[in-house]
């Protein structure tokens, strides 16, 4: 979260990608930090996974990664 904090504050567009479980220690972490940043949430847990399902997850949260780091546009 630090690191997605950084790039926040700087006013560069970053997303933190991280497995659903870890949630509410994403919660009280930016909670303490004072931001919200872009999160993607993916199922957990990843490490068992073949290189193929990595892929799949990969693939299925690229859009909205690149939803969180794209400039809102105007109104």
């Amino acid at each position: 979260m630090h690191d997605i904090t950084t790039l926040d504050r700087r006013g560069i567009p970053g997303c933190a990608i991280a497995t659903e479980a870890f949630q509410p220690a994403a919660a009280a972490q930016t909670k303490s930090l004072g931001l919200q940043p872009a999160i993607v949430w993916v199922p957990h847990p990843i490490q068992n996974r073949t290189p193929d399902e990595l892929i799949k997850l990969a693939e299925g949260a690229v859009a909205q990664v690149i939803a969180a780091i794209s400039p809102s546009p105007p109104r």
